[in-house]
């Protein structure tokens, strides 16, 4: 079932973050076709589908989150400051599931997020919404068994599924027991709504991760924008401090050593290492 739940009144428009290109309607369906790219290449263990579950259901899986940032420009970054006005809680804004089809998407959420969804992805081709009304949500029980259902339709056709398991500088050992273990995935063999079995024994799963990063990582209008706006000013800042080191008079300079010299860039990559969860060796 499909519905398009009631506008709420108050509620801000989603909106991007960043620029007039960020989020616009030509680069997210760009991306969208990147994505899809992978269902379409001439291999026998393509995908049907590209899963993509946030939130507790997925217990925060790093790799779908970075997927969901991809075609969404960010709208799940930590420091996005577009949810926390919202005033709801974490678990209702990151109720989503995203299945990526190569012609089609299915995207379950709920009458919450919607409103900050659809700007994201209204014009993405054959597009198909899994949604209650307000008043069919404010009913947890049914509304649990909805995301069930939805979820049990949205793979239906599919025999083989990509899971976006790893976030770029973090690669996991692919374990479809602990995809098993995603509640929503769990809840799949529940009797009465559920798929009739387990999901793992119904559905081969493959890691799509290494298909995603080279997706990642080409240029679009959004990333160039981000590279100089972003990327290029954090980088001018440290050149600057780097080659401060050397602006100092003639017999301190003969004394400061190459460890001494190259300690700001050593320190802007070990935090950089931090942050994109590589520990540095040494």
């Amino acid at each position: 079932m499909e519905v398009y739940p009631q506008r709420r009144q108050g509620l801000p428009r989603a909106r991007s973050s960043g620029g007039s290109r960020r989020g616009s309607p030509s680069v997210s369906c760009s991306r969208l076709r990147q994505v899809q790219s992978i269902l379409t290449q001439s291999s026998k263990s393509r995908p049907d589908g590209i899963l993509c579950i946030l939130g507790i259901d997925s217990r925060y899986n790093e790799g779908c989150r970075e997927l969901a940032n991809y075609l969404l420009f960010g709208l799940y970054n930590q420091n996005t400051s577009d949810f926390e006005k919202t005033g709801f809680s974490e678990e209702v804004l990151d109720d989503v599931i995203i299945l990526i089809k190569s012609d089609s998407v299915h995207l379950y959420c709920n009458p919450v997020n919607y409103r900050y969804l659809l700007p994201y992805v209204a014009h993405w081709r054959n597009l198909h919404f899994h949604c209650m009304t307000e008043n069919e949500y404010e009913d947890e029980e049914a509304a649990e068994e909805f995301k069930i259902a939805s979820f049990v339709d949205m793979v239906r056709d599919c025999s083989r599924i990509g899971i976006p398991y790893s976030s770029q500088g973090h690669l996991q050992i692919f374990d479809m027991f602990v995809v098993e273990k995603w509640p929503i995935v769990q809840a799949f063999a529940l009797e009465g709504i559920g798929g009739d079995g387990f999901f793992t024994m119904k559905y081969e799963l493959q890691d799509v991760s290494l298909n995603l990063w080279n997706v990642y990582s080409k240029m679009d209008p959004v990333s160039l924008e981000s590279l100089l706006s972003e990327d290029l000013v954090a980088f001018e800042h440290q050149w600057t401090r780097f080659f401060a080191n050397f602006d100092t008079e003639i017999p301190f300079l003969l004394e400061l050593s190459e460890s001494q010299a190259g300690e700001p860039f050593r320190s802007y990559f070990s935090h950089g290492m931090i942050s994109s969860h590589i520990t540095e060796n040494r």
